[in-house]
Formats: C-alpha cells, sequence, structure tokens
C-alpha cells in the first residue's frame, strides 16, 4: 500500500527535503537551490538553500502557482543528448548545456534531431582525417556528438534510402556557421572519392572564394558570412562526388559602401590592399587600407592572427583551382580596385540644387581607367540624372547627397553583380556533363537576429528563419508520430506552435511584403505612408502585429522566438534599391571597352530606345518589355520567390539541423554567457523540441535496457524468462498511473519526470541495501575487534607469566655463574704466576746456549774462506796452461787447409773452361724452364678466374638487358685484348729488332754469349719480378674491393631497413596501379619486342665485329709465327755465319734457341688442349639432352671421357661403366602444358582440399620442381614465363576470391617458393641449413636473386591483403564486443538514451561478443597453421590484428562519453584478460601481441583509479606512459559517473594533471591510427622435405608432368 500512495503522489513527493531544483534569476537566468523541508500540497512557500548557503524563501503567488524545475539526476547531467533527461526544461538544457561545454570541453551536443553547435572561439584537434575515419560507418548514437556524425547521417541515408538530403545549418553572426557547413563538405569530400580527384579540392576551394568576397569582420564575429548560401554536392550512383552547385541569398551590399565601428568592409578589399605593392599589382594603384573611406569607416583594418597577404595568396590559388585564369583574376582585381577609387571620388555642392565632381585627387580618373569607361561621360551622370515622362526625357542635376547616394549605390550594384558573377563561375567549375544521380545540400544561413534599431534586412532574416521554423516543426512533429505508430503507441495529438499565421502576415495578399511593393510602385510613395497602411490593414485583426506606443513609424511583429520591433525608415528604399542609381550610369558601364565589365552588366536590359521624335522634339517611349518588368521586381519578391523555391527543395529532401551557439560576444573560449545562450536557444528551435518532446512520452527504453536497469527494485519473483512481462509487472506495481507510461513493441514511454522517479526508487534501493550492507559490515568489524582484543589479552597474560618464569630461571643462573666464575678466577691466579717462574728460568738457558753456538760458528767460517781461496788460484794456472797450447794446435791445421784449398781451386779452373761443365750445369734447364711457364700460365688463369668471380659477383643483380650488355663488353673486352695481343706483336718485332741491331753491333764481341746469359738473367728475374708485383697489386685490388663492397652492403642494409617500412606502405599503391599497368601493357609489349629486335640486331653486329676481331688476331697470330721463325733462321744464320764465336758459345746459343721453341710449342699443345676439353664437355651436354629428347632410360649415365680418364698410369685403356641415376626431385613439362598446369595448380584449386589431403606448400613445391628442370635444361625463356605467369596467376585469384582461405593458403605458398628459391640458390648462407642431398638439387644455370624480391613483394602485398580481409571482418565486431557487451553481469548500469537512439539510420545489428572476436581469432589462427604458415609470420600477423583491437576499442571509448565509467574500465580490463589468456593458450607471449593491448590497458586503469588527489594525479602520469597527453586529458574529461555514488573528475584535478605532462614530447594526436600496418618480414625458413620424396596426387590430374 505505501508503494501504491507514493505512486499515485509521485510528481508531488518529489518536492521532499535534500531535492533540488531550478528557480529563475536575474544574473545567471536560473539558479540551483535544494529543499530544506519537504513540501505539501497547498503550501505558498518553498524552504530553499542556495549552492553558497544562502537561505531563500520561494513564494508561490497561489497554491496553485506551477512549482520550481526540478533538476535532473547527477548521472543525467552532461549527457550526449538532451532528450536523454528525466526532466525536459529550459533551465535542464542550459545547465547540460554549460557543464558539457565549460567542464567537459565539449561544444557539441544533441537535442532530438538536432545537433548543438557551440563556438568554442579556440582551434580544437577534432576535425582531423583520423577522426573522419572514426566517424565513418558509425551510427548516429553510438558516437559522442559531432558534425561528422550528421554528415555521416545524411551521407548514409542518401546512399541507403536513395534520397536527397539537406544538413540546415542556422545560428546568428559569430556562431560558427560557415565552419560547420566547412566541415560538413570537407567529410563529404573525405569519405566520398571520386573519379576525378580534383572534384573535392574543387568544391573545398570554392570556400575561401566566397570567404573572401562574402565575409567581412563584424563585432560579434572575425569572419562573418554576409549572405546565405545553399550548397547542393552531386553524387554517382556509386555515391562519389561529381559535381556542385552554390545559390546565395541575401548578400549584403551596404557594407560594401559603409561599415559601423570595428568592423570592416569584405575581406578581398583589405587583400587587394595588402598586396598593393607587389609588381603585377601597381596599375591598380592601391594604397593602405587607410587611404579608402570604404574600408576605412571601422577603423578596425586588421584582424588578429590573420595576414591578409597570405589570405590573398589562398583566395588566388583557389581561384587557379576552379579554372579562374590569371588574366580573369587581374580582371576582377581592377574591378574591385575601382570600386575603391570611385569611393574616394568627391562631390562639392553648385549651389542649392546642383553639384560638381571634384577630382584633384584623380580617383574617378584611375576609375575610368581601370574600368575602360567615357571619363566625360561618369562625370555628367554623377552629377545628373534623367527623368522620363509620358513625352519626354530631361536631364536634371542632382544635389550632393543625391550624387553620393548614386555613387555608392553604383558601387553597390557593381560589387552584387561581381558577386553573382563569380558565383556563376564558381558553379560552372564544380558542375559536372553528367545529371547527379542524388545530392546532399548544405545551407549555411543566418539565424534569427534581433537588434536596438531592426531594418528591412532583419525583416528578411526573420522570416526566412520563420519558414525554416515552420518545415523545422513539421518534420519533428512527423518524426515523432511515426515513432509512435512503429511502436504501436496510440497516437494522441501533440500541440505545437504553427508560425503559419504569422506567415500569411508576410507573404499572403495583401500582407506586409504585398504592401510594400504596392507602395514602391506608387510616385509619391513614402515610408509614413506604408506604415499607415500597415497599420490600417493589421492592426488590431492579427496577433501577431503591433503598434508601438511611442513611434508612427515602426511596427512591432511577434516572431516565434520573440518581439521584435522594426523600423519603416528605409524599407522603401531597400526593397526598390534599383532606383536609387541612376541607369545611365550602367549605360556608360556597358559601352565599356573592358570584356569584363561588359560581361557582368550583359544581362541588364533597357527600355527601348526611341525610334520616332515627335515634332515638338519630344522622344516617344514604347511599353517597357517583359524582362525589363522583371529586372524591376523588388528585392522583398525575389527573396521571397528565391525562398519558396529552397524551401521546395528543402521539403524534397530530408534534412538534418544543425543550430550554432554563440556562447559569449567577448570571444573568449570556452566561457558561457547563459542569458545570450537562452536567447539563442529559444530563436533556434532547440526548447521548441524539447517542449514537443516533453508533451508526449520523451523517456523511452528498451526492455533490456529497463530490466537492467531498475533490476533492484523487482524480486525475484517477479523476473519472468520475457524480459515484457517482467517489465510490464514491475512497472504496474512501482507506478499506479498507467497515462504516465506507455508499452510500444520494442521499447517503453515514459511521461517526463517518470524517469526520475524510477531513479528515485532505485536510489533508495540502494541507499536501503547500503544500508543493511553497512550495519552486517560494521556488526562483523566490531565482533572482529572483540575477537581480536580478547584473543589480545590472553596472549598478554600468557607473555607475563612466561616472562616471569624467565626472570626466575635467570637469577638461579646468575648465581650458578657467579660460583663457577669465583672458581675460575682462582685457578686462573695461581696458574699464571707458575707459568711467569717458568718463563724466566726457559729465557735464561736461551740465552747461554745462543752465546756458545756464535763462537762456534765463527770458527768454522774461518776456515771455508781459506779452503776457496786456494781452489780459485788452482784453477787459474791449470786454465792458462791449456789456452796456450790450443793456439798453436788451431794455427797448424790452418796452414793445412789453406794449401788444400789452393790446389782444389786450381782443379776448377780448369773445369770451368770445358764445355761438358756448361751441359752439366743446364741440365734440366728446360724442364725448369716449362714448369715456371706452366706455372705462370696458371697463375694468369688463376688471376682470370678470380677477376670473373668479382665481375659474377657484381652483377648478379642486373637484368636481362644488363646481361647483353656484359655480353657486348665481353665483345669488347675480346678486341681490346685482340688489340693488346697485336701490341704484343709490335713490341715482339721491336725487341727483335733491337735484338738484331745488338747482334751487328755486338758481332766481333767475344763476350757476347756472356753478355746475352746475363741480359737473359736479368730479364727472367724482372718477368719474375713483376709477376709477383702484378699478383700482389691483384691481391691488394681485390682486398680493396672486397672491403668497399662489404661497407657499401653494410650501408645498404642499413638504408634498407630505414626504407622497410614505406616500402611496404608503398606495396600498398602499387596495388592501385596494378590496374593500370594491365591497360599500359600491349604498349609496353610492343616497345620491349621493338627493344628486343634492336638488341638481337645490336648482339649480330656485335658478333660480326667479334668475328672479324677473331680473325684479326688469327692473321696476327700467323704473322707472329712468321716472324717467329724468321728469328730462328736468322740467329741459326748468325751462328753459322761467325765463325770468330767459340764452340762452347755456339753451343749455348743453339741449346737457348732450341729450349724457347720447344717452350713455345708446349703453350701451343696445352692451349690446343685446353680448347679441346672444352668442346667435349660441351658436346657431352648436348649429348644428354638429346639422349633425353630421345627416351634414353633413366639409368643411363654417360660419364665425360677425357685423355686423363682414359688412359691411366700405367698406360692401359679403362672401360665406361653405366650407373643408374637417382630420381633428381625435378618436374618435365612440355610448354604447351603451362597453361595447363597455372590452370590445376592456382587457377582452379581449392584451398580447403588441399590443406587437409595433401602436404602443406605442396603447389609451392611442385612449381618449384618444374623450374628446376627449366633450369638444367638451360632454357631461360622458360624459367621467366614460369615465374611471371605464376606471379601473375596467383594475382588473378587474389583478385577474385579475396577470402581469408584463399589469401592464407597463397600466402602459405608464395612464402615456401621464396624460401625454396633461397634454399636451393646456391648462397653458403642458405645451404649450410640443407642435407647434401639437397645441395646437389641446387639452381645451376640462373640467378633468380630478382625474382626471389618480386615474390617477397608479392608475399607483402598478399599479407596486406589478408589485414584488410580481417580487418574488415573484425572491425564491426571489435566495439560491441570489447565495449558494449556486459560480459561481467550486474556490474554495468545502462543509462537512458536520447532520440538519437532512435534515428532512422539506428538499424538492429547483430550482437557481437567477446566469443565472437575469439572464436574469429581461433579460426584465424588455425587456418594460418593449418596452411602450413611459418610460426613467425603467425606471430606478427596476431599482433597485427591485436592492434586493430586496440586502436579501435581506445578510438571508440576516446569518441563516447557513454563509455567511460568504472564499470567500464573494470569491463575492459576482464576482456583484455580473457585476450591474454588466449594468447597463452595458443603461446603466442613473445609475438609482441600484449604489448600492443598496453595503451588500452592503461586506458582501463585509468577508468579504475582514483582520481582526486595529487597522490593520484602522480600515480596516474607514473601508469599512463602508452597514453598520449591528450587521450589522458580526454578521458578525465569524459569520465562520467553511472551511479549516484561515483564522483565527476574535478577540473583542478584534470589541470594538475596537465601540468605534470606537459613537458612530454609526443604527437597531438587524439586517436590511434587504426590502419597502421606494421612492416612484415619472412625469415628463411628451410625446408625438411625432399624434393625427389614428393609424389603427384592423382587428385590433382597432373599426369602431363614427368618425373626426372
Amino acid at each position: 500500500m505505501e508503494e501504491l500512495k507514493r505512486s499515485a503522489l509521485a510528481a508531488l513527493d518529489l518536492y521532499s527535503k535534500y531535492a533540488r531544483v531550478w528557480i529563475p534569476d536575474t544574473t545567471e537566468v536560473w539558479r540551483s537551490a535544494e529543499l530544506t523541508a519537504d513540501y505539501s500540497p497547498g503550501e505558498t512557500v518553498l524552504h530553499l538553500q542556495l549552492e553558497d548557503g544562502t537561505e531563500l524563501e520561494y513564494k508561490l503567488v497561489s497554491k496553485y502557482d506551477v512549482l520550481p524545475h526540478l533538476r535532473n539526476p547527477v548521472i543525467l547531467v552532461g549527457e550526449n543528448d538532451l532528450t536523454a533527461l528525466s526532466y525536459l526544461h529550459e533551465p535542464a538544457v542550459l545547465h547540460n548545456l554549460c557543464v558539457r561545454f565549460t567542464d567537459s570541453k565539449l561544444i557539441y551536443t544533441y537535442c532530438g534531431i538536432i545537433l548543438v553547435a557551440i563556438n568554442p572561439y579556440e582551434s580544437l584537434q577534432i576535425y582531423g582525417a583520423d577522426i573522419i575515419n572514426a566517424y565513418s560507418r558509425q551510427n548516429m548514437g553510438d558516437m559522442d556528438p559531432h558534425i561528422f556524425a550528421v554528415a555521416e547521417e545524411a551521407y548514409k541515408q542518401m546512399a541507403r534510402d536513395e534520397k536527397n538530403q539537406s544538413i540546415i545549418v542556422s545560428g546568428e553572426s559569430g556562431a560558427g556557421k560557415t565552419v560547420s557547413a566547412k566541415y560538413a563538405m570537407r567529410y563529404f569530400a573525405t569519405v566520398s572519392s571520386s573519379a576525378e580527384a580534383s572534384v573535392e579540392e574543387k568544391v573545398l576551394a570554392s570556400s575561401p572564394i566566397m570567404e573572401a568576397i562574402g565575409n567581412s569582420k563584424t563585432t560579434r564575429n572575425d569572419n562573418s558570412s554576409r549572405f546565405g548560401k545553399y550548397i547542393e554536392i552531386g553524387f554517382d550512383r556509386k555515391h562519389h562526388i561529381i559535381g556542385a552547385n552554390m545559390r546565395t541569398y541575401l548578400l549584403e551590399k551596404s557594407r560594401v559602401v559603409f561599415q559601423v565601428r570595428e568592423e570592416r568592409n569584405y575581406h578581398i578589399f583589405y587583400q587587394l590592399c595588402a598586396c598593393g605593392h607587389l609588381p603585377e599589382f601597381e596599375p591598380l594603384k592601391l594604397d593602405s587600407a587607410d587611404d579608402f573611406p570604404y574600408t576605412n569607416q571601422g577603423r578596425s583594418p586588421l584582424i588578429e592572427g590573420v595576414n591578409d597577404l597570405k589570405e590573398m595568396q589562398a583566395t588566388r590559388k583557389s581561384f587557379s583551382l576552379l579554372g579562374i585564369t590569371e588574366t580573369h583574376q587581374m580582371g576582377l582585381f581592377q574591378i574591385l580596385s575601382g570600386i575603391l577609387h570611385l569611393g574616394n571620388v568627391e562631390v562639392k555642392e553648385r549651389g542649392s540644387s546642383s553639384c560638381a565632381i571634384s577630382d584633384e585627387n584623380g580617383h574617378l580618373a584611375v576609375f575610368c581607367d581601370l574600368t575602360e569607361v567615357s571619363y566625360e561621360s561618369m562625370v555628367h551622370w554623377l552629377c545628373h540624372k534623367k527623368l522620363k515622362t509620358a513625352t519626354e526625357t530631361l536631364n536634371k542635376p542632382v544635389t550632393r547627397m543625391e550624387a553620393v547616394n548614386g555613387r555608392d549605390a553604383l558601387s553597390k550594384h557593381i560589387y552584387a553583380k561581381l558577386f553573382s558573377w563569380i558565383v556563376g563561375k564558381v558553379n560552372m567549375a564544380l558542375s559536372t556533363s553528367s545529371k547527379p544521380y542524388s545530392f546532399i545540400g548544405v545551407l549555411d544561413i543566418y539565424g534569427f537576429e534581433t537588434f536596438e534599431l531592426n531594418c528591412f534586412k532583419q525583416f528578411c532574416i526573420n522570416y526566412a528563419n520563420e519558414k525554416l521554423q515552420q518545415q523545422f516543426n513539421m518534420h519533428v512533429f512527423k518524426l515523432e508520430q511515426d515513432e509512435y505508430m512503429k511502436e504501436q503507441i496510440p497516437w494522441t495529438l501533440i500541440d505545437f506552435y504553427d508560425n503559419q499565421p504569422f506567415i500569411n502576415l508576410i507573404e499572403a495578399k495583401m500582407g506586409l511584403l504585398d504592401l510594400l511593393d504596392e507602395e514602391c510602385t506608387m510616385p509619391s510613395g513614402s515610408d509614413d505612408s506604408w506604415a499607415q497602411k500597415l497599420y490600417n490593414t493589421h492592426l488590431k485583426k492579427s496577433s501577431h502585429f503591433e503598434k508601438p506606443c511611442m513611434s508612427n513609424q515602426a511596427f512591432i511583429i511577434q516572431h516565434f522566438a520573440d518581439k521584435v520591433e522594426y523600423q519603416c525608415v528605409g524599407f522603401l528604399e531597400k526593397n526598390n534599391y534599383i532606383v536609387l542609381f541612376n541607369e545611365e550610369q550602367i549605360n556608360v558601364l556597358k559601352a565599356s571597352k573592358f570584356a569584363l565589365l561588359a560581361e557582368l552588366f550583359q544581362d541588364e536590359e533597357t527600355p527601348t530606345a526611341p525610334s520616332t521624335t515627335a515634332p515638338s522634339g519630344r522622344a516617344e517611349f514604347k511599353r517597357p518589355t517583359q524582362s525589363f518588368r522583371e529586372h524591376k521586381k523588388s528585392v522583398g519578391l525575389q527573396f521571397r520567390n528565391s525562398l519558396h523555391l529552397l524551401m521546395g527543395t528543402l521539403n524534397a529532401t530530408t534534412p538534418h539541423y544543425v543550430r550554432c551557439i554563440k556562447p559569449n560576444d567577448l570571444k573568449a573560449p570556452f566561457m558561457m554567457d547563459p542569458h545570450r545562450a537562452v536567447q539563442q536557444l529559444r530563436a533556434c528551435g532547440v526548447l521548441e523540441t524539447i517542449r514537443i518532446s516533453a508533451a508526449g512520452f520523451p523517456s523511452r527504453w528498451t526492455y533490456q535496457e529497463f530490466f537492467s536497469r531498475y533490476r533492484v527494485l523487482m524480486k525475484q519473483k517477479d523476473i519472468l524468462s520475457d524480459r515484457k512481462l517482467t517489465c510490464q509487472s514491475v512497472l504496474e506495481r512501482l507506478v499506479q498511473d498507467k497515462d504516465k507510461y506507455q508499452f510500444g513493441k520494442t521499447k517503453i514511454f515514459f511521461r517526463a519526470g517518470q524517469v526520475a522517479y524510477l531513479e528515485k526508487l532505485r536510489a533508495d534501493k540502494l541507499r536501503k541495501a547500503c544500508i543493511h550492507i553497512q550495519k552486517t559490515i560494521r556488526c562483523w568489524v566490531a565482533r572482529k575487534m572483540y575477537l581480536r582484543n580478547r584473543q589480545a589479552a590472553i596472549t598478554i597474560q600468557r607473555y607475563v607469566r612466561g616472562h616471569q618464569a624467565r626472570c626466575l630461571c635467570h637469577t638461579m643462573r646468575r648465581t650458578l655463574a657467579a660460583v663457577i666464575f669465583q672458581k675460575n678466577t682462582r685457578m686462573w691466579a695461581t696458574r699464571r704466576q707458575y707459568q711467569r717462574q717458568k718463563a724466566s728460568a726457559i729465557l735464561i738457558q736461551r740465552l747461554l746456549r745462543g752465546y756458545a753456538a756464535r763462537l762456534e760458528y765463527k770458527r768454522l767460517v774461518c776456515e771455508r774462506k781459506a779452503l776457496l781461496i786456494q781452489r780459485w788460484v788452482r784453477g787459474f794456472l791449470a786454465r792458462w796452461r791449456f789456452r796456450r797450447i790450443k793456439r798453436a794446435v788451431v794455427y797448424l791445421q790452418c796452414c793445412v787447409r789453406r794449401m788444400l784449398a789452393r790446389r782444389e781451386l786450381k782443379k776448377l779452373k780448369i773445369e770451368a773452361r770445358s764445355v761438358e761443365h756448361y751441359r752439366k750445369l743446364n741440365f734440366g734447364m728446360e724442364n725448369k724452364i716449362m714448369q715456371l711457364q706452366r706455372r705462370l700460365d696458371e697463375q694468369h688463369k688463376e688471376n682470370q678466374e678470380l677477376t670473373e668471380r668479382i665481375s659474377e659477383a657484381e652483377t648478379q643483380n642486373a637484368a636481362e638487358m644488363e646481361k647483353l650488355n656484359l655480353q657486348f663488353k665481353k665483345l669488347q673486352g675480346s678486341e681490346e685484348e685482340a688489340c693488346h695481343r697485336t701490341d704484343q706483336v709490335t713490341l715482339l718485332q721491336e725487341e727483335l729488332e733491337l735484338v738484331r741491331q745488338e747482334l751487328e753491333r755486338n758481332k766481333s764481341c767475344p763476350q757476347m754469349v756472356a753478355e746475352l746469359n746475363e741480359r737473359n738473367s736479368l730479364l727472367k728475374s724482372e718477368k719474375d719480378e713483376m709477376n709477383r708485383l702484378i699478383q700482389e697489386q691483384e691481391t691488394q685490388i681485390i682486398e680493396k674491393l672486397e672491403a668497399t663492397h662489404q661497407e657499401v652492403t653494410e650501408r645498404l642494409q642499413a638504408q634498407l631497413n630505414e626504407e622497410h617500412f614505406r616500402y611496404q606502405n608503398l606495396l600498398m599503391e602499387h596495388l592501385k596501379l596494378e590496374d593500370r599497368h594491365t591497360d599500359l601493357k600491349s604498349e609496353i609489349e610492343a616497345a620491349a619486342q621493338e627493344e628486343t629486335l634492336r638488341t638481337l640486331l645490336l648482339v649480330s653486329q656485335l658478333q660480326t665485329q667479334g668475328q672479324s676481331h677473331e680473325k684479326e688476331v688469327e692473321g696476327m697470330k700467323a704473322e707472329f709465327q712468321q716472324l717467329r721463325a724468321e728469328l730462328d733462321q736468322q740467329q741459326q744464320q748468325m751462328l753459322s755465319d761467325n765463325p770468330e764465336l767459340p764452340q762452347d758459345a755456339r753451343i749455348q746459343a743453339s741449346l737457348q734457341h732450341e729450349i724457347s721453341r720447344l717452350t713455345q710449342q708446349n703453350l701451343d699443345l696445352l692451349e690446343q688442349m685446353g680448347k679441346q676439353d672444352k668442346m667435349i664437355r660441351k658436346l657431352n651436354k648436348h649429348l644428354k639432352i638429346y639422349v633425353k629428347k630421345f627416351g634414353e632410360p633413366e639409368g643411363v649415365h654417360i660419364e665425360q671421357s677425357t685423355p686423363e680418364n682414359m688412359i691411366d698410369e700405367s698406360g692401359r685403356m679403362v672401360g665406361i661403366a653405366r650407373k643408374e641415376r637417382d630420381i633428381q626431385g625435378m618436374l618435365e613439362y612440355r610448354r604447351e602444358d603451362e597453361s595447363k598446369l597455372h590452370k590445376i595448380l592456382i587457377t582452379e584449386l581449392k584451398p580447403r582440399d588441399v590443406a587437409v589431403n595433401l602436404i602443406p606448400g605442396l603447389p609451392a613445391y611442385i612449381l618449384f620442381m618444374c623450374l628446376r628442370h627449366a633450369d638444367y635444361a638451360n632454357d631461360d625463356q622458360r624459367v621467366s614465363t614460369l615465374l611471371n605467369s605464376t606471379i601473375n596467376s596467383i594475382k588473378t585469384v587474389l583478385k577474385k576470391r579475396g577470402d581469408f582461405e584463399t589469401i592464407s593458403f597463397w600466402l602459405t605458398n608464395t612464402c615456401r617458393f621464396l624460401h625454396c628459391l633461397r634454399q636451393y640458390s646456391g648462397e653458403e648462407a642458405y645451404t649450410k641449413h640443407n642435407t647434401p642431398r639437397q645441395n646437389k638439387h641446387c639452381l645451376t644455370n640462373f640467378d633468380l636473386s630478382e625474382y626471389r624480391q618480386v615474390l617477397s613483394d608479392l608475399a607483402i602485398q598478399i599479407y596486406q591483403q589478408l589485414n584488410r580481409v580481417i580487418d574488415n571482418i573484425l572491425h564491426p565486431m571489435i566495439a560491441p564486443a570489447m565495449l558494449e557487451q556486459e560480459t561481467i553481469q550486474g556490474v554495468m548500469g545502462v543509462k537512458p538514451t536520447g532520440m538519437r537512439k532512435r534515428t532512422i539510420s539506428f538499424r538492429e545489428q547483430t550482437s557481437y561478443t567477446l566469443e565472437s572476436i575469439l572464436k574469429q581469432l581461433d579460426g584465424f589462427y588455425n587456418t594460418l597453421l593449418q596452411h602450413g604458415n611459418d610460426t613467425d609470420l603467425v606471430r606478427q600477423f596476431i599482433k597485427q590484428q591485436f592492434y586493430v583491437i586496440c586502436s579501435v576499442t581506445l578510438n571508440n571509448l576516446l569518441l563516447r562519453k557513454d563509455m567511460c565509467s568504472w564499470s567500464k574500465g573494470l569491463q575492459i580490463r576482464y576482456n583484455v584478460c580473457q585476450l591474454e589468456e588466449w594468447l597463452l593458450n595458443k603461446d603466442l607471449q613473445g609475438s609482441g601481441a600484449r604489448e600492443s593491448l598496453e595503451p588500452l590497458i592503461q586506458a582501463a586503469q585509468l577508468l579504475q583509479i582514483k582520481k582526486k588527489s595529487q597522490d593520484d594525479a602522480d600515480a596516474i602520469c607514473t601508469m599512463c606512459t602508452a597514453l598520449t597527453t591528450e587521450q589522458i586529458v580526454k578521458i578525465l574529461r569524459l569520465y562520467t559517473p553511472v551511479n549516484e555514488f561515483e564522483e565527476r573528475v574535478s577540473i583542478s584535478f584534470i589541470k594538475s594533471i596537465q601540468t605534470l605532462i606537459k613537458d612530454r614530447k609526443e604527437s597531438s594526436q587524439l586517436l590511434m591510427d587504426a590502419k597502421i600496418i606494421y612492416p612484415v618480414t619472412f625469415p628463411f625458413n628451410p625446408s625438411s622435405v625432399a624434393l625427389e620424396a614428393i609424389q603427384l596426387p592423382s587428385s590433382l590430374n597432373l599426369s602431363f608432368l614427368t618425373r626426372v
């Protein structure tokens, strides 16, 4: 019963003690207070206490007066959506916006379908590409409010519903309308990439142009838009931007000629003046802006932080980007400069009714020069006007004031025409030839305005806002109705404000605009007469029209936002401003020779000129044409027509609303003036939205949300299996009045205040539970304290008694110790006396015995020294006698030996003169010379081999063209060698000639043979020395080359490591360029064919040249042989013709000649033998190929037959035995079967069958075995074709079938193919892991290092594609599973959601859990291992996916205020633990995946840690090392209590955190880049599978492959 009573009096019961309310206040608009006593019905006074402690009695006018507004619960303060508040009223809205704006630094807030944007007056880092990516493809209510969320909603609805959209941005000057519209267009340009990359740039480039010519500085805003614009961004069927179109409204032309203080003219004029010193602007004759009245009236020519010169550069760049040439730009600047000079033209009075131009400063002449008009005509028509009557035309002088007004009107008209021309050019640049399939319109229009003096412009602006408000009200009403009908709730008509009567007052027949146009057509029409017509027509007939009490030239209109008083003065003039300027002035401008100026006025049509002249001389005029009447339309009529057109466009689209709020007039960052904020909230329709929502059922909960939130109010018996029935039964018990709620299909609808009532019941229940818990805990603590005290007393007693017993024991021990001490002391004294007596006796004995021993020692020493002297003397005498005898014997031996040596010398001299001696000396010389010559040849060959090895090492990475160049270089080398040999022949001839001359010169010399021998020996020694030097130089060169090569390799490796990450990113761009590469492939092939033909021609030329060089070399060799023969003959002739030469000399010369001849013959024979060996090897190789082609059995083996293995040492013939050959691990195929091979192994292969039934990487092994056979056959074309076709086929398969299983399978095979190329490359770094059998299978003929690089690049591309596929699978799961799912039941508290969760973009999605992510990761991990991917690669893959999980989760956390709470931190930490446990189960702890989760772990800890004291701040700074400063501060600002028992983070605590971490050097980026892919590496992993053991499965149908 108590609950039923409380339910019946729920509304009044809420006004109890400690309840908080809002009361009106003149300073703060609304002020918070707390009830100090319960309120009873009928009382007229509320007892309140303000927040500063002041007691207050709030009086009610009567007992039926409306009670003060109740405050929302603390947990609802700062909500993203105002409609989520329990109490929907003005103070709650204002307070929620203030808390979000000033405390949390959040400028965006939802109010149902409206996005409220508050100008922060500070640059915020919330509009980058990372934020755009975070909001892309997200539902509107899932993320924090943002202009990007509205843009994404519009884009998504356009793409899904195929209906045009509109974004209506409104607000007063300085509220940030232009910036909001600009960011919305930037979002569309980013998320919808077009076929032409420049379309988005052009759309964005239009903003600087329109800001330059349409924005200016006002007292409220430094960049105020002084016109309204509607931009339609067109999209094609694929939702790519293809163009745009712009419509403008109500340009403020009066600003061109007049500005109030602290304001400026349009930016373009100041930009021109800032560029006046530049050479290209010198003809414009511009000075400072202070020199022109049109730019110096506001006395504020500069804007803080804005450089007009740089802004001019940006404007010109935008002009160029939109296709406006430099010539047209200078023409625009010329006209704008002319306007400034026209404003400097002075008009002087001349009499009372005329005036004259004073052009002493020459400004009018400059204007005429710039516009190329007649100076005399302009001077005349500035001071005169043409009056037209029915029969004649008169030229009448005008007064000075009329002339000045006409001059200003002409300036405004020129600027308006120029503005329209620029807009037309911008639209032309943004237009497209194809019709847009759909569009999104962005309307940037002024909000409701009210000033002290309101004129015609404010009237038009407020009229436009009334039309927009009517459209807005109807749209909100329709959405509410649709929501009720969707949930099948009985619909009752909601009374909402309908401003149709006001609109009828303005635009209906005999309305304000009709009366204004009628008055403008009257010859004597005036503002006063128009005011009287208004009073007579509408006063007391329309509730929206009033007359001021103290004025007859003003009227008051009751707008939806406020009452506004308009002054009638100037209405007629501004409504029909075309009459202000002289038409003849326009004719003068039309007659200009300046093409651009004439183009501006080409659409102006004037009345037909007089055709005949009457006798009186007066001209007759015809009736104006229809086009002229159209031109004569009033401003009000034109604006009404354009407004109707705009409303028709908006009504045909789905609107989205952005209301911009100006927080203060001081432009102070993050400071809100409540009065200004409330005024704008009332004017922009936010409060009307709140009123419509509050009139029905504003609070709406799903059944699951209600159950989760208010489960504490339910009893166990109330909980049923059906959540809907459970909620119904509970609500019927808690709230007796059924009108307070309604049950829909999926939601429960509550009246305003019911959620607060339920929250009060929940808080009371929780408070009771807390009291019960406290009682139980306190009882437990007290009992525990009693038991501890009792145990302590017992313990003390035990210790005291023990202490007493220990003291007694200690006394007894001391007594016993004293007795023992006395006994030992007495014994020690007696023993000490005895030892002293004993020591004295021993000392006396020792001294006596020592003295006797020293005497004996001295005697023995004297005897020893005497014996020593005797021994040395006797030895000296014996040695002296021995030395004398030895010298005599040695002298005798020397004499005898000298005599024998002289005899032997005579014999040797005689033998030296005989011929036989020479023969003995020269015996074996021939063999020695041949050995030396062979050794020299071997050294030359070794040098050549070393040189070839160096050249091979340097040219390993060369392409096929480089190989051709290498052949060309080899031919050149042979030519140079031939030339070198020719030079050698020439040198030999010269030496031969020198020898002849010396022989002739030395014929008479008898010692010629000896000299020749000496010279020969010298030459040989020099030759040996030169060979040694050459070897040393070669060794040094090789060492230097190796050192240089090592340095270069290390440097290149370092650069390679640095560029590895950039290289992999370039590979991603390479994938995008492959499509274009396919289109150009045919052209490249044609060019390649031409290049091949050119190369073949060059090779043939080189071969011809080489053959000619070989012929020349052979000819030189023949000539050399002939010269050698002649030399031999001459030597023989010389020896025979020289009879004076001794016989021994002749024999020696002939022997030397024979030795040289035989040496040369041996060298020739060795050279011929080497050529024959090469020929034999080549023939054997060809023979093997032919044997295979003709089907020779595999067991046949042909050994190489060389002279060495045909004859053994004993000279007998050796037979050739055939051995049976083993399988070599190669697969042979015919060339025509290559396409079939790729079709079976790649194109049509199903990864699942191969992964289950066959060994991992089988396709890679088969392809490599085919490659081995092509290498074995030395078929370079087949090798190249096989590799290229394999790579292209893999790419084609991955494009057609981009599923995870296919990509994983081909990643495995690509890596295995790459590892096989490395393993069998023959390089020592790879072959050291092979078995001896595997080393025999290495590639022998081709270096495929370049293809290894290509395959590595392909593997990187596949890896990146695999990550993209998995990102698309995991990305939708991460945020729901990591943040939204309640894995720990009962911890999370559900808060009420606003209307944004009810938008049409929100669809029921699949509920993902953490188990879904773990299941996906299990599937990915098992598939990768099943396909045989390397463990290292799998670890890198898992690390990448964990980084994605961390980045997406953290980014969502940073952009979702509802997720920043203590319970959510606990939930995240639990989910992270589950991921860590998964890593542990898979043995992936060392993969770095856990470290990639560190930012998320620290964010969860930051949500859970205490955030009050300075120690807490220090702990946070120490703990959060992986989070940036922006992220830490953002999380602290977003921290939101879910329950009333939690507290918000204070502003002072956040500031202390910022102070502590301000010195961190880190990126200022808020979000993590979720698109980063870690650089992947493919460590070498040799295979233990023997190629010869691989069997081809019959299921693959590879019977055309033959094992070799």
